[in-house]
């Protein structure tokens, strides 16, 4: 009996129709991935914000949004206080067409919510604040170190940027004074850290240019709304909650004597974070007049379009856990005319 075959023909029917049901089901995935993605995305747009992250520009409402969620963190930002100036902003700029639209509201947001050291700065006034060439010579000088009669006399300078890494300014600030430091230790018994006319700045390197003379261990804190931030020093390095933040270039030795430290009212800012290290350490003495009264800690907040609003988040605490936020007021008040001769005074007493 002859066997029954199929030739192709009858097969090609069947075949059509997985086909057909294949491209269907491939267009219903692809349909639903795209949702899944898109979708994702709509979901994903507040966290990635958070980062800096946009999918697509933000609207100038959203802008103002993203700024305000920042400035939660600004040391006045009582959760009333926020809550109404947070509603108050977002009305005025309701109508925003342009970023430029959100400034004003914005700046008075960051005054009200991060107090009197929080500064807004629009996209040309952050680039020269806070970006990459920021900090250069031009805008900077290098501390110096001089030794007279076995007295040696640091003056730290203002500090804008200074960089990072070993060809930086800032790496330049910090080895200029612990080179001449090491060198100076033989002869030295007593220290001069001259911070007068210091506007602040960096405050790493200058903590780091000074490492020698501060006892290992923690400098002071920053105290914010929810958290604290210790500030230590080991050798010639200095960490903030265990992070190195400014090193000097080689190990350094720690040097002995009584420190005199030398404040202004125009010390302000970091200059004042970098008194308060000192203050509660033994054998320290602050001369001079009350500080500026900056004594808080700043964190740049860069938006969307390059404005930067500084924030001020916390407030400097020295070892002793003495809060300040105030100026600094001296252990001997004494004008300039008559600080050289108290300094002498006091350093006589441990010969």
């Amino acid at each position: 009996m002859p066997r029954t075959t199929r030739d192709h023909p009858p097969l090609q029917q069947p075949i059509t129709g997985r086909r057909r049901r294949r491209g269907r089901i491939v267009g219903v995935v692809a349909a639903s991935l795209l949702a899944v993605i898109v979708g994702g995305a709509i979901v994903a747009a507040p966290l990635l914000r958070s980062f800096g992250i946009y999918l697509v520009p933000p609207s100038p409402q959203t802008y103002a949004e993203v700024a305000l969620d920042g400035m939660r963190q600004g040391i006045e930002a009582t959760p009333k206080r926020y809550a109404e100036v947070r509603a108050r902003v977002l009305s005025e700029v309701a109508d925003a067409d342009v970023y430029t639209d959100t400034y004003g509201p914005l700046a008075a947001a960051a005054s009200e919510l991060g107090g009197p050291h929080t500064t807004f700065a629009d996209p040309a006034a952050a680039a020269e604040q806070f970006g990459p060439s920021s900090g250069n010579e031009a805008d900077n000088e290098l501390p110096t170190v001089t030794s007279t009669d076995g007295v040696t006399t640091i003056r730290l300078p203002t500090l804008i940027g200074g960089g990072t890494g070993p060809d930086s300014f800032g790496q330049r600030y910090i080895d200029t004074v612990t080179t001449a430091i090491a060198d100076a230790a033989p002869s030295t018994t007593d220290w001069v850290v001259d911070l007068r006319d210091n506007h602040g700045g960096n405050v790493w390197p200058m903590l780091a240019a000074v490492a020698p003379l501060l006892d290992d261990g923690t400098v002071e804190t920053f105290e914010a709304v929810d958290r604290s931030t210790v500030v230590s020093v080991d050798g010639g390095t200095v960490s903030s909650d265990g992070a190195q933040q400014a090193a000097a270039t080689s190990p350094q030795q720690k040097v002995d004597g009584p420190i005199a430290v030398l404040i202004d009212g125009m010390t302000g800012s970091s200059a004042e974070a970098v008194a308060i290290a000192f203050i509660g350490q033994a054998d320290v003495h602050v001369f001079g007049q009350p500080s500026y009264g900056f004594s808080t800690a700043n964190q740049p907040l860069r938006l969307y379009d390059g404005a930067v609003v500084n924030l001020t988040v916390a407030v400097d605490a020295d070892r002793t856990g003495k809060r300040y936020g105030v100026p600094i007021q001296p252990d001997t008040v004494v004008d300039d005319a008559q600080l050289p001769a108290a300094v002498t005074d006091w350093l006589a007493t441990f010969r």
